[in-house]
């Protein structure tokens, strides 16, 4: 069964290259203001969520999975 963070993960590695850990800041991956406009198109396809200006507040991978986690339909 895959797992928000190892989607995120190889979601992260396809777009911006190398390969992020959960702990990572998600400046340190390469995410710029388009990148986040991008993976925010990616998420909400992919998760069936919408995402909202908090994820702006998201500092690493493992912040945004939590943020997808609380956002998820029940």
């Amino acid at each position: 069964m895959e797992t928000i963070e190892s989607v995120l993960l190889i979601q992260l590695a396809e777009k911006f290259g190398g390969q992020p850990q959960l702990s990572d800041s998600l400046i340190l991956v390469g995410v710029d203001s388009v990148g986040m406009a991008e993976l925010t198109f990616d998420i909400e396809k992919r998760f069936g969520i919408r995402v909202d200006d908090e994820v702006l507040e998201v500092d690493t991978v493992q912040d945004l999975a939590n943020y997808i986690r609380q956002r998820l339909p029940t």
